[in-house]
Protein backbone atom coordinates (compact mmCIF):
# COMPACT_ATOMS: atom_id res chain seq x y z
CA UNK A 1 0.00 0.00 0.00
CA UNK A 2 1.49 3.66 -0.92
CA UNK A 3 1.68 6.27 1.28
CA UNK A 4 0.09 9.61 0.06
CA UNK A 5 1.67 12.91 1.04
CA UNK A 6 -1.04 13.73 3.37
CA UNK A 7 0.18 10.90 5.38
CA UNK A 8 4.40 11.52 4.79
CA UNK A 9 3.55 15.13 5.46
CA UNK A 10 1.29 14.08 9.20
CA UNK A 11 4.05 11.20 9.44
CA UNK A 12 6.71 13.98 9.67
CA UNK A 13 4.66 16.77 11.74
CA UNK A 14 4.76 13.95 14.54
CA UNK A 15 8.04 12.79 14.07
CA UNK A 16 10.02 13.78 17.45
CA UNK A 17 12.90 15.91 15.50
CA UNK A 18 10.63 17.96 13.97
CA UNK A 19 9.62 19.87 17.38
CA UNK A 20 13.43 20.32 17.76
CA UNK A 21 13.67 21.83 14.00
CA UNK A 22 11.04 24.37 15.03
CA UNK A 23 12.65 25.27 18.27
CA UNK A 24 16.07 25.78 16.73
CA UNK A 25 14.91 28.02 13.91
CA UNK A 26 12.73 30.18 15.79
CA UNK A 27 15.41 32.57 16.99
CA UNK A 28 16.33 32.96 13.04
CA UNK A 29 12.83 33.83 12.41
CA UNK A 30 12.67 36.32 14.86
CA UNK A 31 15.57 37.84 14.09
CA UNK A 32 14.64 38.01 10.49
CA UNK A 33 11.16 39.42 11.30
CA UNK A 34 12.98 42.53 13.43
CA UNK A 35 15.46 43.21 10.98
CA UNK A 36 12.96 43.17 7.92
CA UNK A 37 10.41 45.21 9.96
CA UNK A 38 12.90 48.09 10.95
CA UNK A 39 13.86 48.33 7.15
CA UNK A 40 17.42 46.95 7.03
CA UNK A 41 19.68 48.31 4.57
CA UNK A 42 23.13 46.89 4.16
CA UNK A 43 26.12 49.30 4.74
CA UNK A 44 29.92 49.04 5.14
CA UNK A 45 31.16 45.42 4.57
CA UNK A 46 27.49 43.82 4.77
CA UNK A 47 27.19 46.29 1.29
CA UNK A 48 29.86 45.17 -0.58
CA UNK A 49 29.03 40.96 0.25
CA UNK A 50 25.68 42.22 -1.50
CA UNK A 51 27.83 43.39 -4.21
CA UNK A 52 29.55 40.49 -4.51
CA UNK A 53 26.19 38.53 -4.51
CA UNK A 54 25.15 40.54 -7.38
CA UNK A 55 28.42 39.64 -9.35
CA UNK A 56 27.70 36.15 -9.10
CA UNK A 57 24.93 36.20 -11.97
CA UNK A 58 27.66 38.64 -14.13
CA UNK A 59 30.21 38.34 -16.82
CA UNK A 60 32.56 38.82 -14.17
CA UNK A 61 31.59 36.33 -11.35
CA UNK A 62 33.61 36.45 -7.97
CA UNK A 63 37.01 34.71 -7.28
CA UNK A 64 37.80 35.85 -3.93
CA UNK A 65 36.42 36.09 -0.85
CA UNK A 66 36.80 39.87 1.25
CA UNK A 67 39.08 41.60 1.67
CA UNK A 68 40.90 40.35 5.01
CA UNK A 69 42.68 43.18 7.69
CA UNK A 70 46.44 41.73 6.91
CA UNK A 71 46.99 44.71 5.35
CA UNK A 72 46.73 46.86 8.40
CA UNK A 73 49.21 44.43 10.63
CA UNK A 74 52.16 46.68 11.67
CA UNK A 75 55.54 44.98 10.23
CA UNK A 76 53.32 42.51 8.10
CA UNK A 77 51.70 44.49 5.75
CA UNK A 78 50.79 42.34 2.91
CA UNK A 79 47.37 42.92 1.25
CA UNK A 80 44.96 39.40 1.42
CA UNK A 81 41.99 38.04 1.16
CA UNK A 82 39.68 35.08 2.82
CA UNK A 83 39.61 31.64 1.67
CA UNK A 84 36.87 31.92 -1.35
CA UNK A 85 34.06 33.55 -2.24
CA UNK A 86 31.40 30.82 -1.13
CA UNK A 87 29.35 32.55 0.75
CA UNK A 88 28.30 34.62 -2.68
CA UNK A 89 27.23 31.70 -4.78
CA UNK A 90 25.07 30.16 -1.91
CA UNK A 91 23.25 33.13 -1.11
CA UNK A 92 22.80 34.73 -4.61
CA UNK A 93 19.68 32.97 -5.55
CA UNK A 94 17.41 33.86 -2.80
CA UNK A 95 18.37 37.51 -2.84
CA UNK A 96 18.87 37.80 -6.16
CA UNK A 97 14.55 36.23 -6.86
CA UNK A 98 14.12 39.18 -4.09
CA UNK A 99 16.29 41.51 -6.37
CA UNK A 100 18.90 41.81 -4.12
CA UNK A 101 16.67 43.79 -1.47
CA UNK A 102 17.30 44.29 2.48
CA UNK A 103 15.15 41.63 2.60
CA UNK A 104 16.15 39.04 0.26
CA UNK A 105 19.78 39.45 0.89
CA UNK A 106 19.02 38.55 5.04
CA UNK A 107 16.53 35.87 3.79
CA UNK A 108 19.00 34.14 1.91
CA UNK A 109 21.01 34.14 5.01
CA UNK A 110 18.61 33.35 7.72
CA UNK A 111 17.78 30.65 5.14
CA UNK A 112 21.40 29.38 5.10
CA UNK A 113 21.62 29.29 9.06
CA UNK A 114 18.22 27.42 9.30
CA UNK A 115 19.50 24.54 7.00
CA UNK A 116 22.80 24.10 9.04
CA UNK A 117 20.98 24.62 12.43
CA UNK A 118 18.26 21.68 10.94
CA UNK A 119 20.87 19.47 9.39
CA UNK A 120 22.90 19.66 13.15
CA UNK A 121 20.21 18.44 14.90
CA UNK A 122 18.65 15.64 12.37
CA UNK A 123 22.16 14.01 11.93
CA UNK A 124 22.79 14.21 15.41
CA UNK A 125 19.08 12.56 15.59
CA UNK A 126 20.67 9.99 13.16
CA UNK A 127 22.96 8.98 16.03
CA UNK A 128 21.21 8.26 18.50
CA UNK A 129 17.82 9.56 18.52
CA UNK A 130 16.55 11.78 21.12
CA UNK A 131 19.56 11.19 23.80
CA UNK A 132 21.97 13.37 20.88
CA UNK A 133 19.33 15.91 19.58
CA UNK A 134 18.25 17.22 22.34
CA UNK A 135 21.84 17.85 23.57
CA UNK A 136 22.53 19.35 20.20
CA UNK A 137 19.30 21.38 20.35
CA UNK A 138 20.12 23.07 23.26
CA UNK A 139 24.08 23.77 21.67
CA UNK A 140 22.57 25.55 19.09
CA UNK A 141 20.08 27.61 21.21
CA UNK A 142 23.37 28.66 23.12
CA UNK A 143 24.64 29.76 19.93
CA UNK A 144 21.92 31.70 18.51
CA UNK A 145 21.80 33.28 22.09
CA UNK A 146 25.50 34.12 22.12
CA UNK A 147 25.55 35.76 18.75
CA UNK A 148 22.24 37.35 19.56
CA UNK A 149 19.39 38.66 16.41
CA UNK A 150 21.71 41.34 14.94
CA UNK A 151 24.40 38.76 13.53
CA UNK A 152 21.60 35.42 13.51
CA UNK A 153 20.81 36.97 9.54
CA UNK A 154 23.82 39.83 8.86
CA UNK A 155 25.66 38.76 5.62
CA UNK A 156 29.09 39.90 7.34
CA UNK A 157 31.62 37.26 6.62
CA UNK A 158 32.47 36.34 9.91
CA UNK A 159 28.83 35.81 11.38
CA UNK A 160 27.63 33.28 8.70
CA UNK A 161 30.54 30.71 9.28
CA UNK A 162 29.01 30.42 13.21
CA UNK A 163 25.89 28.04 12.98
CA UNK A 164 28.02 26.12 9.73
CA UNK A 165 30.85 25.49 12.40
CA UNK A 166 28.30 24.09 14.76
CA UNK A 167 27.55 21.93 11.78
CA UNK A 168 30.62 21.11 11.20
CA UNK A 169 31.31 19.56 14.71
CA UNK A 170 28.07 17.53 14.68
CA UNK A 171 29.85 15.91 11.09
CA UNK A 172 33.07 15.05 12.68
CA UNK A 173 31.29 13.59 15.79
CA UNK A 174 28.94 11.65 13.59
CA UNK A 175 32.12 10.41 11.56
CA UNK A 176 34.30 9.39 14.51
CA UNK A 177 31.01 7.79 15.86
CA UNK A 178 30.73 5.41 12.10
CA UNK A 179 28.52 7.32 10.07
CA UNK A 180 30.31 7.96 6.92
CA UNK A 181 27.00 9.08 4.73
CA UNK A 182 27.44 12.88 6.68
CA UNK A 183 31.75 13.00 4.85
CA UNK A 184 30.26 15.05 2.05
CA UNK A 185 28.36 17.61 4.37
CA UNK A 186 30.96 17.56 6.12
CA UNK A 187 33.24 18.49 3.04
CA UNK A 188 30.77 21.38 2.51
CA UNK A 189 30.33 22.78 5.64
CA UNK A 190 33.76 23.26 6.49
CA UNK A 191 34.84 24.39 3.14
CA UNK A 192 32.56 27.43 4.18
CA UNK A 193 33.46 27.62 7.21
CA UNK A 194 37.05 28.08 6.03
CA UNK A 195 36.31 30.23 2.85
CA UNK A 196 34.01 32.90 5.32
CA UNK A 197 37.11 34.50 7.05
CA UNK A 198 40.79 33.42 8.13
CA UNK A 199 39.42 33.19 11.25
CA UNK A 200 38.15 29.89 10.89
CA UNK A 201 40.82 28.25 8.57
CA UNK A 202 43.29 26.53 11.69
CA UNK A 203 40.27 25.00 13.06
CA UNK A 204 39.09 23.58 9.83
CA UNK A 205 42.53 22.46 9.10
CA UNK A 206 43.67 20.86 12.58
CA UNK A 207 40.16 19.33 13.00
CA UNK A 208 40.76 17.62 9.09
CA UNK A 209 44.23 16.59 10.01
CA UNK A 210 42.97 15.08 13.31
CA UNK A 211 40.15 12.98 11.15
CA UNK A 212 42.26 11.87 8.69
CA UNK A 213 44.64 10.73 11.17
CA UNK A 214 41.88 8.90 12.82
CA UNK A 215 40.97 7.10 9.51
CA UNK A 216 44.03 5.87 8.49
CA UNK A 217 45.09 4.58 12.24
CA UNK A 218 41.45 2.79 11.65
CA UNK A 219 42.39 1.44 8.41
CA UNK A 220 45.85 0.39 9.91
CA UNK A 221 44.13 -1.28 12.92
CA UNK A 222 41.35 -3.07 10.29
CA UNK A 223 38.96 -1.49 12.08
CA UNK A 224 35.28 -1.82 10.34
CA UNK A 225 32.64 0.58 11.00
CA UNK A 226 28.97 -1.47 10.63
CA UNK A 227 26.84 -0.79 7.98
CA UNK A 228 29.89 0.44 5.53
CA UNK A 229 30.67 -1.75 2.89
CA UNK A 230 34.19 -0.94 0.30
CA UNK A 231 31.53 0.17 -2.79
CA UNK A 232 29.68 2.20 -0.53
CA UNK A 233 32.43 4.31 0.82
CA UNK A 234 33.61 4.14 -2.31
CA UNK A 235 30.54 6.25 -3.38
CA UNK A 236 30.75 8.53 -0.60
CA UNK A 237 34.23 9.57 -1.52
CA UNK A 238 33.23 10.31 -5.17
CA UNK A 239 30.60 12.36 -4.32
CA UNK A 240 32.48 14.55 -1.77
CA UNK A 241 35.35 14.93 -3.62
CA UNK A 242 32.75 16.17 -6.81
CA UNK A 243 31.15 18.78 -4.51
CA UNK A 244 34.80 19.84 -2.98
CA UNK A 245 36.01 20.18 -6.43
CA UNK A 246 32.66 22.85 -7.13
CA UNK A 247 33.02 24.51 -4.04
CA UNK A 248 36.89 25.51 -4.37
CA UNK A 249 36.26 25.77 -8.01
CA UNK A 250 36.20 29.31 -8.28
CA UNK A 251 39.30 29.75 -5.54
CA UNK A 252 41.54 27.11 -7.74
CA UNK A 253 40.95 29.77 -10.66
CA UNK A 254 42.21 32.56 -8.73
CA UNK A 255 45.04 30.85 -8.41
CA UNK A 256 45.61 30.50 -12.31
CA UNK A 257 44.37 34.12 -13.37
CA UNK A 258 45.70 36.30 -10.78
CA UNK A 259 49.40 37.28 -10.07
CA UNK A 260 50.44 37.56 -7.43
CA UNK A 261 47.74 35.00 -6.32
CA UNK A 262 46.00 34.95 -2.78
CA UNK A 263 47.35 31.90 -1.83
CA UNK A 264 51.21 33.28 -2.40
CA UNK A 265 49.82 36.45 -0.39
CA UNK A 266 48.98 34.40 2.82
CA UNK A 267 52.30 33.02 2.84
CA UNK A 268 54.02 36.33 2.46
CA UNK A 269 52.22 37.23 5.29
CA UNK A 270 52.52 34.24 7.43
CA UNK A 271 56.35 34.62 6.99
CA UNK A 272 56.54 38.28 7.70
CA UNK A 273 54.62 38.10 10.71
CA UNK A 274 55.45 34.78 11.91
CA UNK A 275 57.72 36.60 14.98
CA UNK A 276 54.45 38.33 15.92
CA UNK A 277 52.43 36.11 16.97
CA UNK A 278 50.82 35.33 20.17
CA UNK A 279 52.19 32.96 22.52
CA UNK A 280 50.47 29.32 23.14
CA UNK A 281 49.73 30.00 26.84
CA UNK A 282 48.03 33.30 26.04
CA UNK A 283 46.32 31.68 23.24
CA UNK A 284 45.44 28.80 25.29
CA UNK A 285 43.98 31.12 27.71
CA UNK A 286 41.87 32.65 25.34
CA UNK A 287 40.64 29.52 24.30
CA UNK A 288 40.02 27.81 28.46
CA UNK A 289 38.39 31.65 28.90
CA UNK A 290 35.52 31.18 26.73
CA UNK A 291 35.04 27.68 27.22
CA UNK A 292 33.80 28.74 31.19
CA UNK A 293 30.84 29.40 32.19
CA UNK A 294 31.82 32.80 33.09
CA UNK A 295 33.57 33.55 30.08
CA UNK A 296 30.95 31.93 27.63
CA UNK A 297 28.88 35.45 26.60
CA UNK A 298 27.02 37.38 24.60
CA UNK A 299 29.22 38.08 21.46
CA UNK A 300 30.49 41.64 20.56
CA UNK A 301 32.62 42.18 17.86
CA UNK A 302 34.57 44.82 19.85
CA UNK A 303 34.48 42.92 22.86
CA UNK A 304 38.00 42.34 24.20
CA UNK A 305 37.91 39.15 27.15
CA UNK A 306 39.39 40.27 30.04
CA UNK A 307 41.91 36.76 30.75
CA UNK A 308 41.47 35.73 34.62
CA UNK A 309 42.99 33.46 36.24
CA UNK A 310 39.06 32.39 37.55
CA UNK A 311 38.11 31.85 34.38
CA UNK A 312 40.79 30.32 32.88
CA UNK A 313 40.82 28.08 35.70
CA UNK A 314 37.41 27.40 35.26
CA UNK A 315 37.84 26.55 31.67
CA UNK A 316 40.53 24.07 32.24
CA UNK A 317 37.83 22.29 34.48
CA UNK A 318 35.48 22.31 31.73
CA UNK A 319 38.34 21.03 29.33
CA UNK A 320 38.99 18.20 32.27
CA UNK A 321 35.57 17.00 32.32
CA UNK A 322 35.65 16.56 28.61
CA UNK A 323 38.46 14.72 28.79
CA UNK A 324 37.24 12.17 31.50
CA UNK A 325 33.96 11.74 29.29
CA UNK A 326 36.25 11.00 26.30
CA UNK A 327 38.97 8.62 28.04
CA UNK A 328 38.25 7.85 31.36
CA UNK A 329 37.50 4.27 32.98
CA UNK A 330 39.35 1.00 33.38
CA UNK A 331 38.49 0.64 29.53
CA UNK A 332 38.37 3.01 26.79
CA UNK A 333 34.65 4.17 26.81
CA UNK A 334 33.37 3.34 23.11
CA UNK A 335 30.09 5.26 23.21
CA UNK A 336 28.52 7.95 21.31
CA UNK A 337 28.66 10.19 24.45
CA UNK A 338 32.08 9.80 24.78
CA UNK A 339 33.31 10.44 21.07
CA UNK A 340 31.47 13.69 21.18
CA UNK A 341 33.86 14.54 24.14
CA UNK A 342 37.01 13.14 22.18
CA UNK A 343 35.72 15.99 19.19
CA UNK A 344 35.58 18.59 21.78
CA UNK A 345 38.79 17.73 23.63
CA UNK A 346 40.92 17.82 19.93
CA UNK A 347 39.12 21.51 19.15
CA UNK A 348 41.01 23.02 22.26
CA UNK A 349 44.19 22.85 20.98
CA UNK A 350 43.54 23.07 17.40
CA UNK A 351 42.00 26.36 18.37
CA UNK A 352 44.75 27.34 20.53
CA UNK A 353 47.39 26.68 17.60
CA UNK A 354 45.50 28.84 15.31
CA UNK A 355 44.99 31.89 17.73
CA UNK A 356 48.70 31.79 17.72
CA UNK A 357 48.63 32.63 14.68
CA UNK A 358 47.46 36.53 15.32
CA UNK A 359 49.48 38.98 15.44
CA UNK A 360 47.42 40.47 18.46
CA UNK A 361 43.62 40.64 19.39
CA UNK A 362 42.98 43.28 17.20
CA UNK A 363 39.30 42.02 16.50
CA UNK A 364 36.91 40.63 18.59
CA UNK A 365 35.87 38.46 16.06
CA UNK A 366 39.00 36.26 16.00
CA UNK A 367 37.77 34.71 19.17
CA UNK A 368 34.14 33.91 17.60
CA UNK A 369 34.93 29.76 16.56
CA UNK A 370 35.81 29.54 20.82
CA UNK A 371 32.15 30.03 21.18
CA UNK A 372 30.98 27.39 18.71
CA UNK A 373 33.64 25.52 20.53
CA UNK A 374 31.83 25.86 23.93
CA UNK A 375 28.21 25.11 22.90
CA UNK A 376 29.23 22.02 21.16
CA UNK A 377 30.97 20.91 24.48
CA UNK A 378 28.20 21.48 26.26
CA UNK A 379 25.88 19.22 23.83
CA UNK A 380 28.74 16.78 24.74
CA UNK A 381 29.26 16.88 28.06
CA UNK A 382 25.48 16.61 28.61
CA UNK A 383 25.23 13.61 26.37
CA UNK A 384 27.78 11.58 28.27
CA UNK A 385 26.02 12.25 31.69
CA UNK A 386 22.85 11.23 30.14
CA UNK A 387 24.77 7.92 29.20
CA UNK A 388 25.77 7.31 32.68
CA UNK A 389 22.57 7.43 34.17
CA UNK A 390 20.94 3.92 33.95
CA UNK A 391 17.95 3.89 31.83
CA UNK A 392 16.11 2.39 34.68
CA UNK A 393 16.08 5.26 36.69
CA UNK A 394 15.07 7.44 33.76
CA UNK A 395 12.39 5.44 33.71
CA UNK A 396 11.46 5.22 37.52
CA UNK A 397 11.81 9.12 37.29
CA UNK A 398 9.80 9.39 34.19
CA UNK A 399 6.86 7.39 35.78
CA UNK A 400 6.47 9.67 38.39
CA UNK A 401 5.77 12.22 36.21
CA UNK A 402 2.64 12.35 34.37
CA UNK A 403 2.39 12.04 30.21
CA UNK A 404 0.36 16.03 30.43
CA UNK A 405 3.05 17.13 32.80
CA UNK A 406 6.04 15.80 31.02
CA UNK A 407 4.46 17.82 27.75
CA UNK A 408 3.26 21.25 29.73
CA UNK A 409 7.14 21.15 31.45
CA UNK A 410 8.91 20.56 27.68
CA UNK A 411 6.54 22.77 25.96
CA UNK A 412 7.63 25.84 28.48
CA UNK A 413 11.32 24.94 28.32
CA UNK A 414 11.25 25.21 24.61
CA UNK A 415 9.10 27.89 25.01
CA UNK A 416 11.81 29.75 27.88
CA UNK A 417 14.81 28.98 25.85
CA UNK A 418 12.99 30.17 22.22
CA UNK A 419 12.24 33.53 23.90
CA UNK A 420 15.60 33.85 25.51
CA UNK A 421 17.46 33.07 22.70
CA UNK A 422 15.66 35.41 20.53
CA UNK A 423 16.47 38.46 22.72
CA UNK A 424 19.53 41.13 23.00
CA UNK A 425 20.85 41.93 25.58
CA UNK A 426 20.77 45.32 24.86
CA UNK A 427 18.59 47.43 22.20
CA UNK A 428 19.62 46.60 18.72
CA UNK A 429 21.99 49.34 17.00
CA UNK A 430 20.09 50.14 13.75
CA UNK A 431 21.92 53.66 13.42
CA UNK A 432 24.47 52.52 11.17
CA UNK A 433 21.85 50.89 8.97
CA UNK A 434 19.49 53.62 8.93
CA UNK A 435 21.81 56.50 7.81
CA UNK A 436 22.40 53.83 5.06
CA UNK A 437 19.09 53.38 3.93
CA UNK A 438 18.57 57.55 4.14
CA UNK A 439 21.65 58.55 2.60
CA UNK A 440 21.12 56.08 -0.61
CA UNK A 441 17.94 57.04 -1.06
CA UNK A 442 18.59 60.94 -0.95
CA UNK A 443 21.67 60.43 -3.73
CA UNK A 444 19.44 58.26 -5.45
CA UNK A 445 16.70 61.22 -5.74
CA UNK A 446 18.80 63.29 -6.85
CA UNK A 447 20.38 61.20 -9.73
CA UNK A 448 17.22 60.46 -11.11
CA UNK A 449 16.20 63.84 -11.68
CA UNK A 450 19.56 65.47 -13.03
CA UNK A 451 21.56 62.28 -14.50
CA UNK A 452 21.19 60.46 -17.38
CA UNK A 453 20.51 56.68 -16.18
CA UNK A 454 23.31 53.98 -16.07
CA UNK A 455 25.94 56.44 -15.97
CA UNK A 456 29.32 55.45 -13.84
CA UNK A 457 29.29 57.67 -10.31
CA UNK A 458 32.50 57.65 -8.42
CA UNK A 459 31.38 57.57 -4.54
CA UNK A 460 34.15 58.02 -2.08
CA UNK A 461 34.85 60.72 0.89
CA UNK A 462 37.28 60.69 3.92
CA UNK A 463 35.07 60.96 6.88
CA UNK A 464 34.76 57.99 9.48
CA UNK A 465 31.10 57.79 7.88
CA UNK A 466 32.20 57.21 4.47
CA UNK A 467 33.57 53.91 5.38
CA UNK A 468 30.47 52.60 5.86
CA UNK A 469 28.05 55.12 3.26
CA UNK A 470 30.39 54.45 0.07
CA UNK A 471 29.88 51.49 0.06
CA UNK A 472 25.70 51.31 1.02
CA UNK A 473 25.13 54.27 -1.91
CA UNK A 474 27.29 52.62 -4.22
CA UNK A 475 25.49 49.39 -3.69
CA UNK A 476 21.88 51.02 -4.29
CA UNK A 477 23.31 52.90 -7.23
CA UNK A 478 24.56 49.55 -9.01
CA UNK A 479 21.26 47.63 -8.33
CA UNK A 480 19.83 50.76 -9.90
CA UNK A 481 21.37 50.18 -13.00
CA UNK A 482 23.97 52.51 -12.48
CA UNK A 483 28.12 51.66 -12.48
CA UNK A 484 29.18 52.90 -9.16
CA UNK A 485 33.16 52.75 -8.46
CA UNK A 486 33.27 53.00 -4.47
CA UNK A 487 36.06 50.67 -3.02
CA UNK A 488 39.34 52.26 -2.31
CA UNK A 489 42.45 51.01 -4.55
CA UNK A 490 44.16 48.03 -3.46
CA UNK A 491 47.83 46.96 -3.43
CA UNK A 492 47.38 44.29 -6.20
CA UNK A 493 44.86 42.97 -8.54
CA UNK A 494 41.62 41.58 -7.21
CA UNK A 495 38.19 40.89 -8.65
CA UNK A 496 36.21 44.35 -7.35
CA UNK A 497 38.85 45.83 -9.79
CA UNK A 498 35.73 47.30 -12.17
CA UNK A 499 34.53 48.86 -8.86
CA UNK A 500 38.16 50.87 -7.50
CA UNK A 501 37.71 54.71 -8.04
CA UNK A 502 40.53 54.77 -9.80
CA UNK A 503 38.88 52.26 -12.40
CA UNK A 504 36.59 54.85 -13.22
CA UNK A 505 36.16 56.55 -16.76
CA UNK A 506 37.52 60.45 -16.86
CA UNK A 507 33.89 61.48 -17.43
CA UNK A 508 31.84 60.33 -14.25
CA UNK A 509 29.56 61.87 -11.71
CA UNK A 510 31.11 62.38 -8.08
CA UNK A 511 29.68 61.97 -4.97
CA UNK A 512 31.77 63.15 -2.34
CA UNK A 513 30.74 61.61 1.59
CA UNK A 514 31.56 64.70 4.08
CA UNK A 515 30.95 65.33 7.74
CA UNK A 516 31.58 68.34 9.93
CA UNK A 517 31.67 67.66 13.93
CA UNK A 518 29.62 70.43 15.72
CA UNK A 519 32.43 73.62 15.24
CA UNK A 520 34.82 72.08 12.92
CA UNK A 521 35.08 72.02 9.24
CA UNK A 522 34.37 69.35 6.56
CA UNK A 523 36.07 66.54 5.93
CA UNK A 524 36.46 67.10 2.24
CA UNK A 525 35.57 70.59 1.05
CA UNK A 526 32.82 71.06 -1.49
CA UNK A 527 33.91 71.25 -5.03
CA UNK A 528 32.92 74.22 -6.97
CA UNK A 529 30.02 73.76 -8.85
CA UNK A 530 28.97 70.86 -7.31
CA UNK A 531 25.35 70.35 -5.83
CA UNK A 532 25.18 69.91 -1.87
CA UNK A 533 22.56 67.34 -0.43
CA UNK A 534 21.62 67.11 3.26
CA UNK A 535 22.02 63.60 4.88
CA UNK A 536 20.90 64.10 8.10
CA UNK A 537 23.66 63.60 11.08
CA UNK A 538 25.92 60.22 12.16
CA UNK A 539 24.86 58.63 15.46
CA UNK A 540 28.08 60.99 17.27
CA UNK A 541 26.05 63.98 15.76
CA UNK A 542 28.15 64.73 13.24
CA UNK A 543 26.81 66.50 10.04
CA UNK A 544 26.44 64.52 6.57
CA UNK A 545 26.45 66.01 3.10
CA UNK A 546 27.05 64.50 -0.15
CA UNK A 547 28.57 67.20 -2.66
CA UNK A 548 27.76 66.07 -5.86
CA UNK A 549 29.14 66.96 -9.38
CA UNK A 550 27.19 65.89 -12.63
CA UNK A 551 29.50 66.79 -15.58
CA UNK A 552 27.39 68.22 -18.60
CA UNK A 553 27.74 65.40 -20.64
CA UNK A 554 26.04 62.84 -18.16
CA UNK A 555 23.75 65.31 -17.06
CA UNK A 556 19.60 64.43 -17.82
CA UNK A 557 18.41 67.19 -20.45
CA UNK A 558 15.54 69.49 -19.06
CA UNK A 559 11.86 68.70 -20.33
CA UNK A 560 10.84 70.80 -22.70
CA UNK A 561 6.99 71.53 -23.52
CA UNK A 562 5.91 70.78 -27.24
CA UNK A 563 5.81 73.79 -29.54
CA UNK A 564 2.41 73.64 -31.88
CA UNK A 565 2.97 74.71 -35.68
Amino acid sequence: MSVTVPQRVRSAMCHPVTGLLAIAVVPIVVAYVRAVGHGWAPEGDDAVIADRMRAVFSAHPPLMGQRSTSVLTQGAEVATHHLGPLEYYVAAAIAGIFGFSGAGILLSIAVGNMICAAGSIAIAFRLRALRTAVPTTIAVLLLEWSLGPEQLVRPLNVYVAALPMLLTLVCAWAWVDGDRSVLWVYGVAASFVAQANLAFVPFVVGLSVALGLLGISRRWRNVRMPGQSPARMQRHWLVTAGLLFAVWLPTLLELILYSPNNLQQLLAYRSRSAGAGTSWPHAAAYVLDRLSPVGFGRFHNTYQPAVSGVTVAAGAIGVLLLALGAFAGTHRPNTVGSRACGVAVITVPVEAWGLTHLTGFTVGYWLLPCLVIAAFACAAVLTRAIELIPRRRWSSVLRLVPPVARTTIAALLATSACALASTTASPPAWAAEDQARHASAVVLRFLRQHANPGVPVVVQGSGISSLSLNSAIGFQLDRRGYHAYYLLSWPIPEDTDPWHVDHAPPTHVTVIISQRSLGGTWSDQRPTGSSALDLGHNDDGAELRAWVTIPDLLARLPRTAPTGE
